[in-house]
This record gives structure tokens, C-alpha cells and sequence, in this order.
């Protein structure tokens, strides 16, 4: 289940205030309301939806099925078969009511004051078109019909100019809906109305909604998803923007353009979360590649917080079949990982695998240069020791690094873990004893060594005369004494 697109919508925004939804799977109910409206859609055999307008005046609107209103909105010319709409008002303790359904080929129409039924002309009908009006723009009926109309007179424009005289995003959302499923509508016209849907609306649960909605239909084709991402970049809110590039994820193929094009996008979501949330998804779609984990990677320069940074990139290290270009990239994004802890934790995972000897170079260097702490320093590098076969190369920046480190403590803990490898080149092995020069401590220093006494024994007078000049920068005599011993 993916973090943002597959979770349930808690808090939306319904007519630009917010509202709460709850969905009702068991019975198929769907409710949405906030303290002027409610409406609740029933799913089933023919779904309808009951609108109720609370306060003062009391207007309730429910209807089934596709139905038509003529070209001035004041009358219902048609509803299909097994549909029906039913409109009641209440105003000062007075009810009205209008009850249309189709009857043997024609609309029946049915008038009623209070509970009494009256003759639909002329009242009944008189009211019906004072109040239409307001109702189909106001609540989604007749929509579909409507969008057909307004099309017909004037294209997109048209179309266009309607919604943006429509009350509030859930009414907006139905319109745009219906307008980009027109399958005459151009590539030209799908780019313009996406574009121009998501100027318009100002709710961003609808504007996401609408999205998620018509994706398949855009990201088909680069000059589409082009005008798809121009829409999502409408969306102000990181949560619902993070989910339309969720969703994208899905509809796309593996190592397209469309994906870098995701991962660009992704730099407007502020929430380092949800930015987050997005590349982890995006790690997870069928048939992500060598090629695509670059591209995460890579976006994850764009997180600023090292927390969730090191998450993504951690979860990229889990891929299989990397290249040396996506490691070397892999590298380069944990270096900008400002926080030693986090640095040291994804760097301590990378090496619970094995690892090529240019990486563990790359590594070295790395920690040498970019990392303060010590501590995590000399965390990383003593289990890179213990657990990689470290060529003569990796080796040599090794002993550059503990060199550079101003703890005795933990450069004399990485020597003494280089020195429990079985074999160490003559080279390599002169370079720790160099490096060893450095620890400032008598103690340390002898310390680390007595650890490589062990090598040195078996190896040549070079090595020995190193060991030998190394010794003599313990100041304890006592101390001394035991390091020189060690290699007699």
C-alpha cells in the first residue's frame, strides 16, 4: 500500500471550507458535510447522491442517474431510465417540494406545499425555474448534459467560463471530470483545460482528486504529463501533491522521461516527509531500474532533512544490480548528509554488503573529509576493515584518515581492527604504522602498535626500521620499551 495515493483522505476541503469525510465501505456510503452543507452518495445498483443545505432556508436536493436541464437551466428535459431527482426547501417552517422521474417515455413531475400534492402548473413550475438555476450550480446535477452544451457553443472557453462561475471545488471537480473524459477533446485542448482546471479551483483535495482522476489519459504521451505536472504544481499543499506524484508513479513506464520529470516536481513539496515519502514510493514501482534508482538518488539533494534522507537513500541501497555510476552517485549523496549520525548509519548499512574496492576508496575519502565526528568516524572505518577485503589503495586512505583524527582512542581502535586482518600488503602496512605516528598518546601508540607487531614480525627490515622509527615517538620509556619488544 503506498504511503500517500493508497491511504484513505482524511481531512479534505469541500466548498474552500473544511470538511470531513468518511468513508463507508460496508454500506457504501459516502458522507461529506461541514457545518453549511452535507452530501451523502449511495452506491449500489444506480448510486445517488442527497445534497442538504443547512441553516435558515433548508434545501435538499436528491437525484439518481444522468439527467438534462434545457439550454437556459430553468426546466428538466430528460432523466435516463430508473433516475429521478427530488427537490425540497424549507423556509420558516414552510416546505416545498418538486419529485421528477421518468414515466412511460416522459417526465413525470410531481408538486407538492408542505404535504400536500398541488397542480404542478403553474407554481410548481414557476418555482422550479427560480431555483434551478442555483441548483446545478450548486450541486452536479445535470453536469454531464451541461458540460455537453456549453462545449458545443464555445470549446474549452465555454466550458471554462461556466466552472468558474460554479459554487466551490466539489462542484469545480465534477465539471473538469466530465470536460477532460470528452474524447474529442485535442491534445492541445486536454493541456489547456488541465492547466486552466487547476487555475481555477482553489481546493487542493479537489484539484488532487482530479488529477489522480484523469492520469492515465496524460502521462501516456510527454507533451500531456508536461501539462499534468504544470496543473500539480498548482497544488499548494505538500500532502496532496505528494499524492498526485504517487499516482503518477503508477501510470508511468519504467525509464522514461516522465519519471525524471516526477523527480523535478518533486523539488516544489516543501515537507522534507512527504518529498521523502514520494522517492520511497517511487523505489517501489515494477520495473524500476539501475538508471531510475540514479534519479532518486539524485533527488534526495533536494531533502533537507538529514533524517529523512538517509531513509531514502538507505532503502536505494537495498536494489539490486546497482552500477558503479549509481553507486558513485549513492556516495556522493550520503556526503551531503549534514548529520554524522545519519551519515554514519547509512554508510555502516552500505557495508553489510560487499563492497567494490574503488566504493570503500570513495568511502575512506569521504569520511576523511566531510565527517567531524570521531566517533561515527572510527564506527564506520573499523567495521569497513573487519568486514571488506581492502585492497593496498583502500588501505592508503585508510591510514590518511586515522592520520587526520585528533582522537588517540579511536585512531588506535581502527589500527588495532586493520591489524586483526589475516594479511596486510608491505605497503599498506607501512602506511598504518605511519599513520600511527600521529597518536599523540604514549599509550595509544604503543597500543596500536603492539597490534601490528604481529605483520611486522613476518615481514622485511623496511618494515621493521618503520615500526622501529615510529616507536621513538613514545616519550614513556616504560612504554616504549614494550612496543620495541613486541616486534623482537
Amino acid at each position: 500500500m503506498k504511503v500517500i495515493s493508497q491511504k484513505l483522505k482524511i481531512i479534505a476541503l469541500f466548498f474552500g471550507l473544511v470538511v470531513l469525510v468518511n468513508q463507508l465501505n460496508a454500506q457504501g456510503i459516502t458522507v461529506v458535510k461541514n457545518d453549511s452543507y452535507k452530501i451523502k452518495t449511495t452506491s449500489g445498483k444506480h448510486k445517488s447522491i442527497q445534497i442538504s443545505f443547512k441553516g435558515l432556508n433548508n434545501f435538499n436536493i436528491e437525484y439518481r442517474g444522468k439527467i438534462e436541464v434545457n439550454d437556459f437551466d430553468t426546466d428538466v428535459v430528460k432523466i435516463e431510465p430508473g433516475g429521478y431527482l427530488e427537490i425540497s426547501k424549507t423556509t420558516f417552517g414552510s416546505k416545498r417540494s418538486i419529485v421528477i422521474e421518468p414515466s412511460e417515455g416522459k417526465l413525470s413531475k410531481e408538486y407538492y406545499e408542505g404535504r400536500r400534492q398541488e397542480d404542478f402548473e403553474p407554481d410548481g413550475r414557476k418555482w422550479l425555474a427560480e431555483i434551478l438555476p442555483d441548483i446545478v450550480r450548486s450541486t452536479g446535477v445535470a453536469a454531464e448534459s451541461r458540460v455537453d452544451r456549453f462545449y458545443k457553443k464555445g470549446g474549452v472557453n465555454g466550458v471554462m467560463n461556466e466552472i468558474s462561475r460554479l459554487e466551490g471545488g466539489y462542484v469545480q471537480s465534477i465539471y473538469g471530470q466530465f470536460l477532460l473524459s470528452k474524447k474529442e477533446l485535442s491534445d492541445d485542448e486536454l493541456a489547456t483545460s488541465v492547466r486552466e482546471l487547476t487555475n481555477e479551483m482553489s481546493s487542493d483535495y479537489y484539484k488532487a482528486e482530479l488529477l489522480e482522476g484523469v492520469s492515465k489519459k496524460f502521462l501516456g504521451k510527454k507533451e500531456l504529463s508536461r501539462a499534468y505536472f504544470d496543473a500539480a504544481a498548482n497544488i499548494d499543499s505538500d500532502y496532496y501533491s505528494a499524492s498526485v506524484l504517487s499516482d503518477a508513479l503508477e501510470d508511468i513506464e519504467p525509464d522514461s522521461e516522465i519519471f525524471a520529470t516526477i523527480m523535478r516536481a518533486c523539488e516544489n513539496i516543501g515537507s522534507d516527509y512527504y518529498h521523502a515519502s514520494v522517492l520511497e514510493d517511487a523505489l517501489e514501482i515494477r520495473g524500476v531500474n539501475d538508471k531510475l534508482v540514479n534519479e532518486i538518488i539524485k533527488s534526495t539533494k533536494n531533502i533537507g532533512s538529514d533524517y529523512y534522507q538517509s531513509q531514502v537513500l538507505s532503502k536505494a541501497m537495498e536494489m539490486d544490480g546497482l552500477s558503479k555510476a549509481t553507486h558513485k552517485s549513492l556516495m556522493e549523496a550520503i556526503g551531503e548528509v549534514g548529520s554524522d549520525y545519519y551519515m554514519a548509519s547509512v554508510f555502516t548499512e552500505m557495508i553489510n554488503n560487499r563492497i567494490e574496492d574503488d566504493i570503500a576508496s570513495n568511502m575512506i575519502i569521504i569520511l576523511d573529509d566531510e565527517m567531524s565526528s570521531d566517533y561515527y568516524k572510527a564506527e564506520v572505518l573499523s567495521k569497513l576493515v573487519s568486514s571488506q577485503e581492502l585492497t593496498e589503495m583502500s588501505m592508503s586512505k585508510l591510514s590518511e584518515a586515522i592520520a587526520n583524527m585528533s582522537s588517540s582512542t579511536y585512531a588506535a581502535s581502527i589500527i588495532k581492527e586493520a591489524a586483526d586482518v589475516r594479511e596486510i600488503q608491505k605497503k599498506a602496512l607501512i602506511a598504518l604504522i605511519k599513520a600511527s605516528v600521529e597518536i599523540d598518546s604514549d599509550y595509544y601508540l604503543a597500543e596500536a602498535l603492539e597490534a601490528l607487531a604481529v605483520h611486522v614480525r613476518e615481514s622485511d627490515n623496511e618494515v621493521k626500521d618503520a615500526y622501529r622509527q615510529a616507536a621513538k615517538n613514545i616519550s614513556s620509556s616504560h612504554y616504549y620499551g614494550e612496543a620495541v619488544r613486541a616486534i623482537d
